[in-house]
């Protein structure tokens, strides 16, 4: 304990360093104006300053300088994946168009509910 007090650092006397020698004032990103005549100003945050713009996971590929097992993969893959698509787009359409997307006793729900309304309505009533 005697070596603590030699040095002259306690819980009351902390150094924080380059924080208190170069203060960085940052402006508000922006200022809100209460009815009361109240104003509070809101700071961006560090994590919204650093925050690196976000790239594409899968890179581009330039077809023309692929060699012909890659290049034929490619194509196929491409052709596979809008060959997926088109036909998800279509099968949503058509479970719509026969009413499959709908619950299967949707009438027995929405006829439960009627009846609970007319029930408490009469018995207030």
């Amino acid at each position: 304990m005697d070596a603590d007090k030699s040095t002259g650092k306690d819980f009351e006397n902390v150094e924080l360093g380059d924080q208190m020698r170069n203060p960085q004032q940052k402006s508000p990103r922006r200022t809100i104006y209460f009815a009361g005549g109240e104003t509070m100003e809101e700071y961006s945050t560090d994590e919204e300053e650093e925050e690196p713009e976000k790239k594409d996971l899968i890179p581009t590929v330039d077809p023309a300088k692929l060699t012909w097992g890659p290049y034929f993969l490619f194509h196929m893959w491409r052709a596979a994946m809008s060959t997926v698509s088109v036909c998800d787009y279509f099968g949503e359409k058509m479970s719509s168009l026969l009413g499959i997307t709908t619950p299967k006793y949707q009438y027995a729900i929405d006829e439960f509910y009627r009846i609970k309304k007319e029930v408490c309505g009469k018995i207030k009533g």
